[in-house]
């Protein structure tokens, strides 16, 4: 008989068939986690570029940089936890949407993958990240923080 694997986040509850012996990791656990908040709109605190952090519903995501081999990196992990070191605004500045974005890059072929912030208001994209030439020998992590102009 398979058991129930439970985890709440954002005051929801997901269920999920797993077969009996498994043992999600804690990476598995916090991804699925961040992909159930895709298209919920979410208070959003501001991001630390330098720390690769970012503040959704008074939670810090850590995006961990997967560095291949010196020449290529891509985006790893999406983690979270109290031990930030991030700088954030103490309340929140936008409500935001997370957006999944898969489009060719800016020189043709080379596809770019990964995760919007979109501002639920307007539409202005707050935070970029994910893997830039996707497809190409040279892949490369992003994590962008997009400021709105004054």
């Amino acid at each position: 008989m398979p058991v129930k694997n439970i985890f709440r986040g954002r005051s929801m509850l997901f269920e999920n068939d797993i077969p009996d012996g498994y043992s999600p990791n804690i990476d598995e656990i916090m991804r699925n986690h961040f992909l159930s908040l895709v298209g919920i709109p979410l208070d959003y605190y501001g991001a630390d570029e330098g720390e690769c952090e970012f503040m959704i519903d008074e939670i810090v995501f850590k995006v961990i940089e997967d560095p291949d081999d010196g020449y290529r990196s891509h985006l790893g992990t999406i983690e979270y936890s109290d031990d930030s070191k991030g700088i954030f605004f103490r309340a929140p500045i936008a409500q935001v949407q997370i957006e999944i974005y898969s489009e060719p890059g800016e020189y043709g072929g080379q596809l770019n993958e990964g995760y919007r912030l979109i501002d639920v208001n307007d539409g202005h994209s707050w935070l970029e990240f994910g893997t830039h030439n996707y497809d190409d020998y040279y892949p490369c992590f992003v994590f962008r923080h997009i400021p709105k102009k004054s």
